[in-house]
């Protein structure tokens, strides 16, 4: 196997404020679309995004559930209904992806998930 060059992928070239950025775009949508059409299984919430992967709705729903802005509740079969935190639960922040960058750097002295 001496000499085996792995494929070339753009991705390598991504910074980490590439994916900050998309992260937070991601979440972005995904708090628009429950704000419009209400609670919805994960999968269901999933498919709504073609132009998202399914990793992708993953990581936003466990960083916003992580933070308090949606609420995960198990149904059956697996599945998971996703909704906004309630109000008078948490009060939910105005999206702000300057304010999340600067408290993960505060937190972890690094990027989100790196």
């Amino acid at each position: 196997m001496v000499g085996l060059v792995p494929p070339y992928n753009s991705d390598d070239d991504r910074s980490e404020g590439d994916d900050m950025t998309e992260l937070y775009e991601t979440e972005a949508l995904i708090i628009r679309e429950l704000e419009q059409q209400g609670p919805c299984t994960l999968d269901a919430l999933a498919y709504r995004f073609p132009a998202c992967t399914w990793n992708q709705i993953f990581i936003a729903v466990d960083a916003l559930s992580r933070e308090g802005t949606i609420s995960l509740q198990p149904r059956a079969g697996c599945q998971y209904l996703v909704s906004l935190a309630s109000v008078h639960a948490h009060t939910l922040h105005h999206f702000d992806p300057d304010r999340r960058v600067a408290e993960t750097r505060q937190h972890t002295g690094r990027s989100y998930g790196r």
